[in-house]
């Protein structure tokens, strides 16, 4: 539709199946535009700075670039754009990581089809949004059961990757050098039965490691 008054709306998921749920949803719904749809985080911070749009539904785990990444990016670029984030899974950690790189809400995708149109508009209002699985989880977070035979030092590595910092900066921040700062992350890797930094954080996240 061509009403200047449209929230305009860009869709960041790997996932061709949500690009279809969104798709659906959006194109029933008066008022709100799917204008951009990309499918890892440096795709969607191409379409951001080309369509300005007003909301950006951003996945937490991407190929190319995460979700965590790419808002914090997004967030410094521009500043206006508010980013909601969408997950498979419900976890406070990727929340707060979310919400500290300049999210202001956070949706399921099981809630996807019924809330999606509401929380889009409540979040172009200024609102602060999450799913009430969300919130359950940032009032009562759960607490670990196993560190799955983590160090101390290792820990803290994952804690300032969850956090979005490079391994540059990681590394720098815990005075180390970039060669052990990989060791440490090639035993975490290991430890967890992993294979790259993005699952790690995931399988961290969902046994509250984070």
């Amino acid at each position: 539709m061509s009403d200047k008054k449209s929230i305009r709306v860009v869709l960041v998921d790997d996932h061709y199946q949500m690009h279809r749920i969104v798709e659906q949803t959006l194109s029933a719904t008066p008022g709100i535009d799917l204008v951009g749809q990309g499918a890892n985080g440096e795709e969607g911070i191409a379409l951001c700075e080309q369509y300005q749009p007003d909301i950006v539904l951003m996945d937490v785990v991407m190929p190319v670039m995460d979700g965590i990444e790419a808002t914090k990016i997004l967030h410094e670029r521009l500043p206006e754009l508010k980013i909601l984030v969408l997950s498979s899974f419900q976890d406070h950690e990727s929340v707060y990581a979310m919400l500290r790189n300049g999210a202001v809400g956070y949706l399921t995708k099981d809630s996807l089809a019924e809330d999606l149109a509401e929380t889009i508009r409540a979040t172009c209002q200024g609102k602060m949004v999450f799913s009430s699985e969300v919130g359950e989880r940032l009032i009562h977070p759960p607490q670990p059961v196993d560190n799955f035979h983590l160090t101390d030092r290792e820990l803290e590595v994952l804690v300032l990757l969850a956090d979005g910092l490079t391994n540059q900066q990681t590394a720098q921040k815990l005075s180390i050098s970039l060669s052990t700062l990989k060791y440490h992350m090639a035993n975490i890797y290991e430890k967890l039965g992993v294979q790259t930094r993005s699952e790690a954080l995931v399988f961290a996240a969902k046994n509250n490691l984070i």
